[in-house]
């Protein structure tokens, strides 16, 4: 097992520490976060281990574990049924789950352990295994569920592991190494937040990986779960049209086309809302600032984020933000 200390190069770059004002309590195997800013301690049970041939504390009964396999195969018995996983995939683990390695191989991953609270507070085992959270459809907490759901059960709609198309690969390991970061390195006070949002984020993309691997043939359906994940791994950039077009070599017309007999939106109606849903998620679960929501989803001026955001839900982006929390 490899545990990082570190940060690639490319973030430790870009990140400043302020050793005066806040230090990292994080050290050696943890499997929580403890960090001090100023003279507030915070404590969040979310941490990534980088692995290598060995996933470390996969057999903790008090968290909940995502296993991102980036190299390499793994041969694998999940509570009894065997499973051959090919890189890239990712494996959903809940605090019950029983995962056994059936034979030796070379690989390498990430793995995050986590308390479900980090999403919601008011996921607790006790109520995420009652099921009354499947009865909440149409509500914020519903939302929330859907991307804790794979952890927690295993059928239909919540497959506890699959594979996912190469290159989303890249944009994955991008967005656990900027949770990585921040959480080992404090710039702030809002890391809580940041990290839980870079969290969300991955289990959102994830989600729409799921779809993909469920989908058979390069159907309407097919195309549409191919073009969102096109949107996630693009998701802080000006995407046009053009840019859409030319990576799936199709023409405008039966690019929207596609879309409304799909969806009922056009192309670009398509990339507003999945943007504006994970802004909602990052709004509703946590308290980064409605400025920095904006940029990272590529909207320069956080006035045209909020008419964009309003004209989406009828309500401004602070409203949205009371109003879940009421």
């Amino acid at each position: 097992m490899e545990y990082r200390h570190g940060l690639s190069v490319k973030y430790a770059q870009t990140v400043q520490i302020l050793p005066m004002l806040c230090y990292n309590l994080l050290m050696g195997d943890q499997l929580y976060t403890l960090r001090k800013y100023c003279d507030y301690e915070r404590l969040l049970d979310l941490v990534v281990f980088k692995a290598k041939n060995e996933l470390p504390h996969v057999d903790n009964n008090e968290r909940c574990k995502l296993v991102l396999l980036s190299k390499g195969n793994l041969s694998i018995d999940l509570n009894g049924d065997p499973m051959e996983l090919k890189a890239p995939s990712a494996i959903y683990l809940s605090d019950r789950d029983i995962l056994n390695i059936k034979k030796e191989s070379k690989y390498q991953a990430y793995i995050i352990l986590f308390k479900p609270y980090v999403i919601n507070d008011a996921f607790t085992y006790e109520r995420l295994y009652s099921g009354e959270f499947d009865e909440m459809e149409g509500s914020t907490i519903y939302q929330d569920y859907l991307l804790v759901r794979n952890f927690i059960f295993n059928d239909s709609y919540s497959p506890k592991a699959a594979s996912f198309i190469p290159k989303s690969l890249a944009d994955m390991v991008d967005i656990i190494e900027k949770l990585d970061a921040e959480l080992k390195l404090t710039v702030d006070g809002y890391w809580p937040c940041r990290s839980r949002s870079y969290f969300i984020e991955l289990l959102y993309k994830l989600k729409f990986c799921f779809i993909n691997n469920s989908t058979t043939g390069e159907n309407n359906s097919a195309f549409i779960s191919r073009l969102v994940d096109f949107f996630s791994n693009h998701i802080s950039e000006k995407i046009t049209l053009e840019m859409v077009t030319t990576e799936f070599n199709v023409n405008r017309n039966t690019l929207n086309k596609v879309c409304v007999e799909e969806t009922g939106l056009t192309c670009m109606n398509l990339l507003t809302e999945h943007r504006m849903n994970l802004a909602k998620y990052w709004l509703s679960d946590t308290d980064i600032p409605v400025f920095e929501i904006a940029k990272r989803l590529s909207f320069e001026d956080p006035n045209y984020f909020n008419k964009v955001f309003r004209k989406a839900t009828g309500k401004s982006p602070t409203q949205y933000r009371n109003d879940s929390r009421t």
